[in-house]
């Protein structure tokens, strides 16, 4: 018998025209006995992406598809399905198979139990680089350490929220969303389930170097102001510690040693290590005006040019 409640997959996709109907049939398998949608979101891809999802529509009444004008990231896409979204719980995951379909019913039976987010945490990944293991765990770190709201390592945008929680995010505002960090901030009762995440079922990840770390930006910069406190802690020593320096510096040229330390040498010293510090820490600063910058310009977080 089918549950009559809706339950919305979400699949944000990058040149996954090799895996679209494949990770379709895996979660018709899966959804079986259950009333759901599925809602592809094509982000800008070169491929022939947006055609199988538009022939996987035409196939099956439960298929609906955005397509974006451009390549817009991963958390637009995100932003697009939940919007779309009709279902009394959604679920969003990856489009390259990464994360393993058969995973849906435990998230939904956790669901069912009451809890209104059921994150994933991910124990492994089949043949993933050590590079990208030291990046993920010092992302989770850093972020953990800087930030008063915890993501867990492992955790990834694969997960099930309740309809009140999509209702919830869905009323903010700002322009960078990190989900990860919104989900833990939103509050509600949450739970997880353990997964192993299986390698990408066709082609090439096309998350660059560049884009994890724009990624990164954003989850530190959206969820921690202490880098900004650091800056006035650093200022606030480097105030005392230059003026004691300085005086320290004077003292010993005019009354112990005249040939210690010439006039040339300390300006010098000082001017290199004081812009040096100013560089560094307009930099942090300028982190956050980006995202200042991006919240007044009030432009969209993406265009849709198609829907089927």
């Amino acid at each position: 018998m089918e549950n009559k409640k809706l339950i919305s997959i979400i699949i944000p996709s990058f040149n996954e025209g090799e895996n679209a109907n494949a990770i379709y049939k895996e979660i018709t398998e899966f959804m079986n006995g259950y009333n759901y949608e599925i809602i592809y979101i094509n982000d800008g891809s070169k491929d022939d992406t947006w055609e199988k999802i538009t022939q996987l529509s035409k196939k099956d009444r439960r298929i609906f598809g955005i397509c974006f004008s451009r390549n817009f990231g991963h958390q637009a896409a995100i932003e697009a399905g939940l919007k779309k979204a009709k279902g009394d719980a959604v679920i969003m995951m990856d489009g390259d198979g990464q994360h393993p379909p058969e995973v849906i019913p435990k998230l939904i039976k956790k669901w069912e139990e009451g809890f209104e987010i059921v994150n994933t945490k991910r124990l492994e990944t089949e043949k993933v680089s050590v590079l990208k293991k030291i990046t993920s765990k010092m992302f989770y770190s850093l972020i953990n350490v800087l930030s008063s709201t915890k993501i867990e390592e492992g955790s990834a945008d694969f997960r099930l929220l309740d309809r009140i929680v999509v209702n919830e995010i869905n009323k903010l505002t700002e322009k960078d969303k990190f989900y990860r960090g919104l989900v833990n901030w939103i509050g509600f009762k949450r739970t997880a389930v353990e997964y192993k995440a299986r390698k990408r079922l066709n082609g090439e990840s096309s998350y660059s170097f560049k884009k994890m770390i724009e990624f990164a930006r954003i989850g530190i910069t959206s969820f921690s102001m202490l880098p900004m406190k650091i800056i006035m802690i650093i200022g606030f020593l480097l105030f005392f510690l230059g003026g004691a320096l300085t005086s320290f510096m004077l003292f010993y040229r005019w009354f112990i040693s005249l040939g210690m330390f010439s006039g040339t040498a300390i300006l010098a010293s000082f001017i290199i290590l004081n812009n040096g510090l100013l560089i560094l820490l307009l930099g942090i600063i300028s982190a956050y005006q980006i995202n200042m910058y991006k919240q007044l310009q009030n432009r969209p977080n993406y265009i849709i040019r198609e829907e089927v």
